[in-house]
């Protein structure tokens, strides 16, 4: 997967020979043979071009309001090259998978660590709360930007199936390995190196999920949804975290640790040993894009010293660049209004804030508390520009490629929402942190479908001051998507209860229920382009 930054280059070499073949030469060259003829017959020649011209860029116009990116034109590299820029395009999400995992196990999980230690929360609360929050938002997000209740009904439901099948099974086999590596090691304490879940923890989630699920089956049923029906959503959310406060834990809560040591380099950073050329050659490719992150992204590893000086002090106004530079704002944002200078001068102050008030360590400085809320932040910004970088470059293939918006609303955008999911589940079991991992599977569904589509639709009853009708005839079957989500956090349930006698085939059994809900959403589709509708 390393060799996966080669397509950096590649990516870029392709979008400038792209570039440089314009549509008006590209179709211009098929008619040069057709000079010789007659006059009118070159005016229709020229009309046609004209067409194909407009057809062009009506295309691509429809591709990028689709899937829309700030950082390549995928819609004008696919248009350009056809068929020949899809390996590009493989290598490029190869590349961006890449920034997701790295980011989530080594950014985006070590401000949960210390801020669950500093609150002595337990795992299953963490999860509960920063990751599902954190995790929550890309769909949320999404939900608002929805046209209709309906698709950002559609949207929740697919990625809360997306979650629990294909985050849950990723899970289920990190553990599985992370098992087997204990066994190859001949550990003495295997439950040491696979935390052990808590039955009544992941029981009390399921609980909270199938009533979850019972409501937007009963709101389905009615089709209207008033004020108070959608206030009720985000207050279960609440009850939901009360029980995980109120559920008995024997486990302690996360602990600071006491004795650290010397401070580290910072991973990524660090010139790899003299001897291996490929090696060397892949941190060279590796390095901007780690001094890049820890610019945005603070540590918060309990360590001090002067290169966590200097990334913390520099993070708040990089924070703000990259808001200008994700929402496409300018620099002319800053000095628009008072309050903007206002929002600028506090990022500046901030990081001339962290600078005089720290040394250069050991000892972590009065201001790190921040620092760590800031990581936390920024982290789940560039992983929501990352996800949605992947998802616009999938998105352009699938549009290039005919595929209907339905059938990118159920698995495209849900893929790509559900991406940190993913990355972080797997990064926190690698970390000793199963428990808030089993904890996020059930706490990010919850989130998504009572706070995510419980406020997008209290929004709308607010906004229109009447009740909301959320499905139709002729929309697809909302009720089968519920009822697909029961199945497979049923399954999740079975495969955490029995997870050592059932080993591989836990994981295998959970992404296979998600392949037969997508084959569900193809045959609906296809349904509705046979009916007409």
């Amino acid at each position: 997967m390393r060799w996966g930054f080669l397509a950096v280059l590649l990516a870029k070499g392709a979008l400038g020979y792209a570039e440089t073949h314009t549509l008006r030469s590209s179709v211009l060259d098929k008619d040069a043979p057709e000079k010789r003829r007659s006059p009118s017959h070159s005016l229709q020649t020229v009309q046609s071009s004209e067409a194909e011209m407009s057809q062009a860029v009506a295309w691509r116009l429809d591709c990028r309001a689709v899937a829309p990116s700030d950082l390549i034109d995928y819609c004008g590299m696919v248009q350009n090259m056809g068929y020949a820029s899809l390996p590009l395009v493989f290598l490029w999400v190869v590349v961006l998978m890449w920034l997701l995992n790295t980011t989530a196990e080594v950014y985006f999980v070590p401000p949960l660590v210390y801020w669950s230690s500093l609150l002595s929360l337990r795992p299953g609360i963490a999860g509960a709360t920063f990751v599902a929050i954190g995790n929550g938002a890309p769909d949320s997000v999404m939900m608002f930007l929805a046209p209709s209740v309906q698709d950002a009904l559609d949207m929740v439901l697919c990625g809360v199936m997306c979650i629990l099948c294909v985050a849950g099974g990723c899970v289920l086999l990190a553990r599985l390995r992370l098992r087997a590596r204990a066994d190859r090691t001949q550990l003495s304490d295997k439950e040491e190196a696979c935390e052990p879940l808590d039955r009544r923890a992941y029981i009390n989630n399921a609980a909270w999920l199938a009533l979850a699920l019972g409501y937007m089956l009963w709101l389905l049923t009615t089709r209207r949804v008033t004020l108070g029906r959608a206030l009720m959503m985000p207050l279960m959310y609440v009850c939901y975290l009360a029980s995980l406060f109120l559920l008995p834990d024997s486990r302690p809560p996360l602990m600071a640790p006491s004795d650290l040591g010397p401070a580290p380099p910072l991973p990524g950073l660090q010139k790899p040993p003299k001897g291996d050329i490929g090696q060397l050659v892949l941190w060279a490719l590796a390095w901007p894009t780690y001094v890049l992150r820890w610019t945005l992204i603070p540590p918060s590893d309990y360590f001090w010293d002067r290169p966590r000086r200097i990334f913390s002090s520099l993070s708040p106004v990089a924070v703000l660049l990259f808001c200008l530079w994700s929402y496409d704002l300018g620099l002319r944002w800053c000095v628009q209004s008072p309050a903007t200078i206002a929002v600028t001068l506090v990022a500046a102050l901030a990081a001339a804030g962290i600078f005089l008030s720290s040394d250069d360590g050991p000892k972590v400085p009065a201001v790190y508390p921040a620092t760590t809320l800031l990581a936390k932040a920024s982290s789940v910004l560039f992983l929501l520009a990352v996800a949605k970088e992947l998802t616009s470059c999938c998105k352009t293939v699938a549009f290039y490629l005919g595929v209907s918006r339905f059938v990118l609303e159920s698995t495209v955008v849900p893929w790509g929402n559900s991406l940190g999911d993913i990355v972080t589940g797997i990064a926190m079991v690698r970390q000793a942190q199963s428990q808030a991992a089993a904890t996020a599977l059930f706490a990010g569904p919850l989130f998504n479908l009572l706070v995510g589509a419980g406020v997008s639709m209290l929004l709308v009853t607010v906004q229109r001051g009447d009740a909301v009708v959320i499905a139709d005839e002729s929309y697809p079957s909302l009720m089968m998507q519920v009822g697909c989500i029961a199945v497979a956090a049923s399954a999740l349930v079975l495969a955490f209860a029995f997870e050592k006698e059932g080993g591989t085939l836990w994981p295998v059994a959970m992404w296979s229920i998600y392949m037969v809900f997508i084959v569900g959403v193809v045959m609906a589709e296809v349904d509705l382009r046979l009916s007409g509708q």
